[in-house]
Formats: C-alpha cells, sequence, structure tokens
C-alpha cells in the first residue's frame, strides 16, 4: 500500500488529533464530500501509478525481446559450421581426374 509508512509511524492518538483538525477545517456538513472527493483523487492517482508502472513493464519486455533477437543473429553470424564431407561419388571422380586426367587435356 502507498501509504503503508503512515499507518506504520502514526499512533491512534495522532489520529484522533489529525480527524480533529481535520474536522475543524472542513466542517461536519462537507466532510462526507470531502472525503469522497479525497478518495476519488487517491483511485485516480493509483489508476495513473499503474498505468505507468504497467507501460515501463512492456517496454521492458520489448527490450528483452529484442535484446534475445540480437543475441540469436550474433551468434548465428559467429557460428562457424565445419565442411560437409564430399559424397563418395565426387571423390572417386576428382580421383579420376587426378590419375588419367580430362580425356580432351590428354598430352599425345
Amino acid at each position: 500500500m502507498a501509504f503503508a509508512f503512515i499507518f506504520n509511524d502514526v499512533g491512534v492518538g495522532e489520529w484522533f488529533v489529525l480527524l480533529a483538525v481535520v474536522l475543524v477545517v472542513v466542517g461536519p456538513k462537507r466532510l462526507p464530500e470531502t472525503a469522497r472527493t479525497v478518495g476519488r483523487w487517491y483511485a485516480r492517482m493509483r489508476r495513473a501509478a499503474d498505468s505507468f508502472k504497467r507501460q515501463l513493464m512492456d517496454m521492458d519486455s520489448g527490450f528483452d525481446n529484442v535484446a534475445a533477437d540480437v543475441e540469436n543473429q550474433l551468434e548465428d553470424a559467429f557460428t562457424v559450421e565445419p565442411d560437409p564431407e564430399p559424397e563418395p561419388s565426387a571423390v572417386a571422380g576428382s580421383a579420376q581426374a587426378e590419375e588419367g586426367g580430362d580425356a580432351d587435356h590428354k598430352e599425345s
């Protein structure tokens, strides 16, 4: 609660003094109306604070998603994959080319 520190530090006697001062300043006729007005303002401030907090949390989760995407892209960019094994037919063809050469390029 936003005003939890007030309830922990203020004793019962201090609350009675505070209520007496409010009663004298506002008056008994306008006290219920003033209490409702203060309650409305408190609710508005609470909603505004919750909305702000929710926006900050949404921004934070958006940054987490972007950071994860960048990290994945960096991992992909710097990952070195080994050369694939040559197929057996390709190896045999290259061996024949080395031994006998191509028929068109044979020297007579």
